[in-house]
């Protein structure tokens, strides 16, 4: 068991493996066809709640809902090492490209990639869909795909050098961490969504398809992982938590 493995709070490996468990015991259950749309929808649901969450802390700090806001309210951090990442430009477009990244890592080494991509081809553009349905998202590649890298282009952020160095005070300081949410907040809201849809459109298959999935997430990391992951049900993921 990996360093990863033991610690107390989940992190992006946890989030990673949660949903693409969940996904194959669905689609054990009614078929690739069926399974994927389901899947599909339920990463539009969920990154339409998190975009709606960075809206409405964005709104509440006074700060427009553009493409460069968009930027600086992300909702997550990801830990050291596990993304290698490079800026192509920066204005009038923000164009990175990704080269690593621990999603893709993830359901790769458990031969689940199959899968994960699924949760790839929506969740970008829902989250901007979600902050601000007038932003302009493009997803050229993704490495789940098959590609050598990621390639996003962020239209129209225009951060230019005054405009990145506030990018870079409001990531730091204002909202800063107050916008980044833990991950087993993350990996609750991914569960809670699944569980839903799942069984609002599939009845109990899908309740059999999700209990099989936990059941697979708490064999690899404990009851205390299945305690954490139960515990998120009585949130409500579609406002910003209160503190």
């Amino acid at each position: 068991m990996s360093k990863k493995d033991e610690q107390n709070s989940f992190n992006e490996i946890h989030h990673a493996l949660l949903f693409a468990l969940i996904a194959r015991a669905i689609v054990e259950r009614i078929g690739d066809q069926r399974g994927e749309a389901i899947i599909r929808k339920v990463v539009r649901k969920y990154g339409e709640e998190r975009g709606r969450r960075m809206a409405l802390r964005a709104l509440a700090n006074k700060h427009s809902l553009n493409m460069a806001n968009f930027i600086g309210y992300s909702e997550y951090r990801i830990s050291p090492g596990e993304m290698d990442m490079k800026i192509i430009e920066r204005s009038p477009h923000f164009k990175i490209r990704a080269f690593k990244c621990p999603w893709h890592n993830t359901w790769k080494e458990n031969g689940l990639l199959s899968l994960g991509c699924l949760y790839c081809l929506e969740i970008d553009q829902a989250l901007v869909r979600g902050f601000n349905p007038a932003l302009q998202l493009e997803v050229k590649s993704t490495l789940t795909t098959g590609s050598s890298q990621c390639d996003f282009v962020y239209h129209d952020a225009n951060l230019t050098i005054p405009n990145y160095l506030l990018l870079g005070y409001r990531r730091a300081f204002s909202p800063g961490l107050k916008a980044v949410m833990p991950w087993d907040y993350h990996v609750g809201h991914l569960f809670t969504t699944f569980e839903k849809i799942a069984v609002e459109d599939l009845g109990q298959v899908g309740q059999e398809a999700i209990e099989a999935g936990l059941g697979e997430f708490a064999e690899r990391y404990g009851d205390q992982a299945l305690v954490k992951v139960m515990a998120s049900q009585s949130k409500d993921y579609d406002s910003v938590p209160e503190g």
